[in-house]
C-alpha cells in the first residue's frame, strides 16, 4: 500500500485569520482513482501517521497531537490513567474507519473518548486536549501508540 502526496496549497490572508493548508493524497489500496482532499493546519510534512504526547500529566489536563495521513484500519492504543477515579484506567484501541487526515483523526478520537462518564475531549485541530470530571483529579497518559 502506497499514499502520496500529489499536491498542496497553502491558503492564508484576509479574511481568514490562521493559516490553513489543502493536501491532495492518492491510496492505491483502495482503488486506482481514489484520492482524498485533507485539510491542515501545517503541510503535511510526514504522510506516516503519528501521535505524539504534548501534556503528559499527571494533571487535570492531557493532550497530544495527531499528524500525517491515517489510512483505514490504522489504530491507536491510548491509556490515560485517572487519579482518584472510580472507572480504573481508559484503555482503548481505536481504529480509522476510512483513509483520513489528522483532523478528522482527531475528530474520532475526542468522539470515543467522550464517551467515558468521567471524561470530556475536544480537538483544536490536530490537537486533542482531554479533561478530567469529578471525581477524577488528575490524568496520566501513560499510552499513546500508532499501529
Amino acid at each position: 500500500m502506497a499514499i502520496v502526496l500529489l499536491s498542496e496549497t497553502q491558503w492564508h490572508g484576509n479574511p481568514r485569520p490562521i493559516e490553513s493548508w489543502n493536501s491532495t493524497v492518492y491510496d492505491d489500496a483502495v482503488s486506482p482513482i481514489q484520492y482524498r482532499y485533507i485539510t491542515t493546519s501545517a503541510p503535511l510534512t510526514a504522510l506516516t501517521p503519528t501521535a505524539t504526547i504534548d501534556v503528559a500529566g499527571p494533571a487535570p489536563l492531557v493532550e497530544f497531537t495527531i499528524g500525517g495521513v491515517w489510512p483505514e484500519l490504522t489504530s491507536l492504543d491510548i491509556t490515560i490513567t485517572r487519579t482518584d477515579g472510580v472507572n480504573g484506567d481508559f484503555t482503548t484501541t481505536l481504529f480509522s474507519p476510512t483513509l483520513q487526515g489528522p483532523i478528522d483523526a482527531a475528530n474520532g478520537i475526542a468522539e470515543a473518548i467522550n464517551a467515558e462518564p468521567d471524561l470530556t475531549a475536544n480537538n483544536d485541530g490536530e490537537t486533542v486536549i482531554v479533561s478530567a470530571l469529578v471525581p477524577v483529579t488528575a490524568l496520566t497518559i501513560t499510552v499513546l501508540t500508532v499501529n
